[in-house]
């Protein structure tokens, strides 16, 4: 067996993992559009009453208000507890939290780009550390629900979510961060996006590798140290052999069992991450 090119892998979220859908399940935009009913009953469920049109008119101003003033910071469970505050609501932030979850809605099987969670099981039975870094407005818990909910949880070991640090891709914070708390400086490690100036230029600039996504056909541009079209690429990439010309989907649905103790997510307003940011902002990276 030859030696693999890369300790870790990380991965973007969003037009890396997960596409645009199919198979018959609601699409992502269909998703989002479903969010103020989703809302809506998750309120009822606290005995809470908002007439629908007063709630649509009131997210929607919050969801803007929200964005603008927050900036890589909002996600949706700050968006919830300004939403309750704004209606004046007697729901705390345990509540807000499960409004979240609700507005986010879920994210499907049928969304993640085909192989994908062949291929990762497959790096994570050769031992490769694998991880997240994804620019997203979903905050820490719907995004490790949603990944649970598609049998990817288990293999990602660090996750780190922009709107949870209120810092964001191409920003080199977020990759010293996962970096550090991940254990893998100095590592061999591969950042696998779509977005050349988040995802390719950001990770290359803290010496990362890269591998850039074209989806759509597009170009590199020459950024990136690999491209590829078809995740079922992956592997002759990262393991650096030629598994990725044969690599053949199972059409099994993988049942996997993981032991969590030892996957840590990154969420807000954690002392061991904020240490971090704080000398990165020092030292001028």
């Amino acid at each position: 067996m030859r030696d693999m090119r890369f300790d870790a892998v990380f991965f973007d979220s969003g037009g890396t993992l997960y596409g645009r859908g199919g198979d018959g399940d609601p699409t992502p935009a269909q998703v989002e559009a479903g969010r103020v009913r989703r809302v809506e009953a998750a309120l009822n469920g606290f005995d809470v009453e908002v007439a629908y049109d007063l709630l649509e008119r009131r997210l929607r101003v919050c969801e803007e208000e929200c964005k603008e003033r927050l900036g890589a910071a909002y996600n949706f469970y700050r968006l919830m507890t300004v939403l309750c505050e704004d209606l004046e609501l007697d729901l705390g932030p345990e509540e807000a939290a499960c409004l979240a979850d609700a507005y986010a809605g879920p994210r499907y099987a049928s969304w993640l780009f085909p192989g994908t969670l062949d291929v990762i099981r497959r790096f994570s039975e050769r031992g490769i550390y694998l991880g997240v870094i994804a620019n997203t407005v979903w905050p820490g818990f719907c995004m490790d629900r949603a990944f649970a909910g598609v049998g990817l949880l288990p293999y990602f070991k660090t996750r780190v979510y922009s709107g949870d640090l209120g810092v964001a891709k191409p920003d080199a914070r977020i990759f010293h961060l996962a970096e550090a708390i991940s254990g893998l400086k100095g590592k061999r490690i591969l950042f696998v996006g779509n977005n050349l100036k988040a995802d390719i230029q950001g990770a290359s600039g803290v010496g990362w590798a890269t591998a850039f996504r074209k989806n759509g056909g597009r170009s590199g541009e020459g950024l990136a140290d690999f491209e590829f079209e078809e995740t079922t690429e992956l592997p002759g990439i990262v393991l650096g052999d030629d598994t990725g010309s044969r690599f053949q989907v199972s059409p099994a649905w993988p049942c996997v069992v993981n032991n969590f103790s030892s996957h840590r997510p990154v969420f807000a307003f954690d002392p061991a991450y904020f240490s971090i940011i704080q000398d990165c902002k020092v030292k001028g990276i």
